[in-house]
């Protein structure tokens, strides 16, 4: 989807409230503009953090404590160059605060970071009007809504604009956009520096705060997963923070199924990474051994191990396994082939369901990786929701009020990971009642799944199948 369709999402339904009738009566004149008022206000704040700066964050390493230095900027290419995040105050010297990161794919290479129709991230920000956050965004985000866990909390919303998970730190000469003739000199990957940037007004502007969320959805689920000690690190400095005694992290939809390789040549490599990882908690060079998101977490859990840690997934999020397949179109040295719509088709009907090998970029060696992560993931308060279905992500859609996997309801699972609301247990679909628990809700509308009443694939609708039957049976 290009941005200027996008803007139209939002202009074409404030024209429609405002009408065409030019002699309407002076109450609907007023009631016409109390709509209109409350469609265009905005409850966040745009800010603009400086270009070049530097951030001192003590207990971590010796680059942070004496003054890292950062250069907040999106990728580089047409409306997407100026980096600036978002504030909701909910209330004046709010002591709760929730750190978003948003998601929107990632790309590395020539295939994939450019094209006529598409890419695989989100490259437009400064192309989308600022009420996209108030309009896209819902779930944990929606302070109007009773049910919320987090309505009370001060936001700080994090966009994506670099297609490096929010945790990259260079500069990329050797791109070649092959669809625009005059490439600026470097393109950019500086996810982690927008952070820094961010986490830099947080110790000026939220020193009263006690109780920290850090969530992200789908790259912004990395993003908080990630950036997770540094932010930790931040809120430790108790001369800043007097205050502060909790904080908990929420992971959706990012659950770290990728093609080897992916830590070393395009974590380290390509997003310039490696001084960015928090040696502090995850030991020195770190990327040169055998990272994964599920080690990762398991070392967050050790070093923080009064913090609740949630991490949600559907058992076969179709952007995941179609991303797990792109990683392996590019890594085999085949070219990666732009589609109509924004991300490529998406929900992955056309990969192929096996083999069964583990390393494999198939639809089910993305759902036994994932689902043997957050199993074996380890931390006394580390706690995973297995939800059925294919969809992607939850937190920012109403959808997390209702959805319910093996009898547990998420929004209660929510509210036991983020506040003292009840107990947090793992929820896994696969031991739900009925024929078909990991599949029959929670789909996305195509005709496979239509036709067969599950989450399917070409390959398993072809068999007569749902996804788990063929992942996951004999």
């Amino acid at each position: 989807m290009q941005a200027k369709n996008l803007s139209l999402l939002f202009i074409v339904p404030m024209l429609l409230l405002i009408g065409c009738k030019k002699d309407e009566p002076d109450n609907t004149k007023a009631l016409t503009g109390a709509v209109l008022g409350e469609v265009l206000y905005n409850p966040y704040e745009r800010i603009t953090p400086p270009t070049d700066d530097t951030i001192t964050i003590p207990n971590t390493n010796t680059s942070y404590q004496n003054g890292r230095q950062y250069f907040p900027k999106c990728f580089g290419n047409a409306g997407n160059t100026k980096f600036y995040f978002f504030r909701k105050a909910v209330s004046a010297n709010n002591k709760k605060l929730l750190i978003n990161f948003m998601g929107g794919g990632a790309c590395w290479s020539n295939n994939n970071c450019f094209g006529k129709n598409t890419t695989t991230f989100f490259n437009f920000l400064n192309d989308v009007p600022d009420l996209f956050i108030k309009v896209a965004f819902q779930g944990i985000l929606d302070a109007g809504n009773s049910s919320n866990p987090l309505k009370d909390y001060d936001v700080l919303f994090i966009p994506y604009c670099t297609g490096d998970l929010h945790v990259g730190s260079n500069d990329v000469a050797t791109y070649d956009d092959p669809y625009n003739s005059s490439d600026p000199s470097t393109y950019s990957h500086r996810g982690h520096d927008n952070v820094l940037s961010v986490l830099k007004y947080i110790q000026t502007n939220y020193t009263q705060v006690t109780n920290v969320v850090v969530a992200g959805q789908s790259a912004g689920g990395y993003g908080a997963v990630l950036n997770y000690p540094h932010i930790r690190a931040v809120f430790s400095d108790s001369t800043k923070f007097p205050s502060f005694s909790k904080m908990s992290l929420v992971a959706d939809a990012s659950n770290g199924a990728v093609i080897n390789g992916f830590f070393s040549n395009i974590v380290k490599t390509k997003w310039g990474s490696a001084p960015n990882m928090p040696d502090w908690v995850v030991g020195s060079n770190y990327l040169d051994g055998s990272p994964s998101i599920q080690d990762y977490i398991g070392k967050i859990t050790t070093a923080y191990p009064s913090d609740v840690v949630g991490q949600y997934t559907a058992a076969f999020d179709s952007t995941q396994r179609w991303f797990f397949n792109v990683m392996g179109i590019i890594n085999s040295g085949s070219s990666y082939s732009d589609s109509s719509s924004y991300f490529g088709p998406g929900d992955a009907r056309d990969v192929p369901d096996l083999p069964k090998d583990v390393s494999t970029p198939s639809n089910c060696n993305w759902a036994i990786n994932a689902n043997t992560a957050m199993n074996n993931t380890t931390g006394s308060k580390y706690y995973f929701y297995r939800a059925p279905g294919d969809i992607h992500t939850i937190t920012t859609s109403d959808t997390m009020y209702g959805l319910t996997s093996n009898g547990v309801n998420f929004n209660t699972w929510l509210k036991s990971i983020v506040s003292n609301v009840g107990t947090p247990t793992d929820v896994d679909c696969s031991a739900g009642s009925g024929s078909h628990p990991c599949t029959d809700k929670n789909f996305g509308s195509n005709s496979l799944n239509d036709a067969l009443g599950r989450a399917t694939s070409q390959d398993s609708f072809d068999n007569n199948k749902d996804l788990y039957e063929t992942c996951f049976g004999p």
